[in-house]
């Protein structure tokens, strides 16, 4: 999803629409229409509300341009040294205000929190909520539009692309019942995993597994332990890395869980990077090629990125 904000941009975005429509250069993109960014002179000082649009302005390479970023956007590392301009989400406007903003750039806004402080101080607000690889192609698209470096866009989208591409080639002749059954963990208590509303769910479909969850229509829906005994999945993979306890004999001591197949065989995945799978940005096709190499055990080289895979979370591109 894609919108562009200004003052009073819901206002203006409703009478526009009813006047003129798409030709107005209201477009539909992930189920909310757009206003497309405009003026070549939009976007030299541009901050960055969420990781995930901080890496991809990196990745387009227009890091000189960013005044300030969030509390949470730590990759690249150079990203570290950009001012701070509050939390995830929640700007503080006052510093906003003094930095003399010509773009904010978003993901996910409170419209009734954050969206409507920028809409009254007066900021330009990009806001990109991708839901799946189509809406992040076009995420890195209407930023590069919004900066007024629209030739930028599409070498990087043709390097994901690529980069999935060549992944695919790992399975491609492996038919879909053959495909490992994934269960995703991104919470234990309680037990939440990623449904087929969710990125995440196309992730483990182009790293040629099938999410378990596929058909439940929330995006991180809450299930019962005994939800996952019936999926009864080939492989569990834990996003929540960092608990140590989340391992496999702590999984098999959950009632009825030592009798799950990915717990039998050990096939608990626990050691991607979680921003990888949860942050929708460039990297997420590395996040697809790691999964991919842990279902089928090897994986692709001379892609994208191809460093080794410690230095993936950590290496300044």
């Amino acid at each position: 999803m894609i919108r562009l904000l200004g003052p009073n941009a819901w206002k203006w975005l409703i009478a526009v629409a009813v006047a003129a429509g798409l030709a107005a250069g209201v477009a539909l993109l992930g189920g909310r229409r757009t206003i497309r960014p405009g003026g070549p002179a939009a976007g030299t000082r541009i901050v960055s509300l969420a990781p995930s649009t901080t890496e991809i302005l990196f990745r387009l390479g227009l890091e000189d341009l960013l005044v300030g970023v969030t509390d949470k956007c730590d990759y690249p590392p150079r990203a570290r040294d950009i001012p701070r301009v509050g939390g995830f989400g929640s700007p503080n406007i006052e510093t906003l205000l003094a930095l003399r903003v010509d773009l904010v750039v978003a993901s996910g806004l409170d419209k009734r929190g954050a969206a409507g402080s920028l809409d009254k101080a007066g900021m330009r607000v990009l806001d990109v909520q991708p839901r799946n690889f189509r809406e992040l192609f076009e995420a890195i698209n209407a930023i590069a539009q919004a900066v007024a470096r629209p030739e930028r866009a599409g070498p990087v989208v043709a390097a994901m692309r690529a980069e999935l591409d060549r992944t695919a080639g790992l399975y491609r002749t492996v038919p879909p019942e053959r495909r490992p059954r994934v269960y995703v963990e991104i919470w234990n208590d309680p037990i939440t995993t990623v449904g087929g509303g969710s990125f995440i769910d196309e992730v483990i479909d182009r790293a040629g597994g099938v999410n378990v969850a596929h058909n439940l229509p929330q995006p991180f829906p809450r299930v019962s332990p005994e939800q996952i005994i019936q999926w009864n999945p080939d492989v569990i993979v834990l996003t929540y890395m960092s608990r140590s306890s989340a391992s496999t004999e702590e999984l098999a001591g959950r009632i009825g869980w030592d009798d799950i197949s990915a717990v039998k065989t050990g096939r608990i995945v626990r050691d991607i990077p979680n921003d990888l799978l949860l942050r929708p940005g460039p990297r997420l096709v590395d996040g697809v090629r790691v999964l991919a190499k842990r279902l089928y055990g090897h994986t692709p080289t001379g892609g994208l990125n191809d460093p080794k895979e410690s230095d993936l979370h950590a290496k300044d591109e």
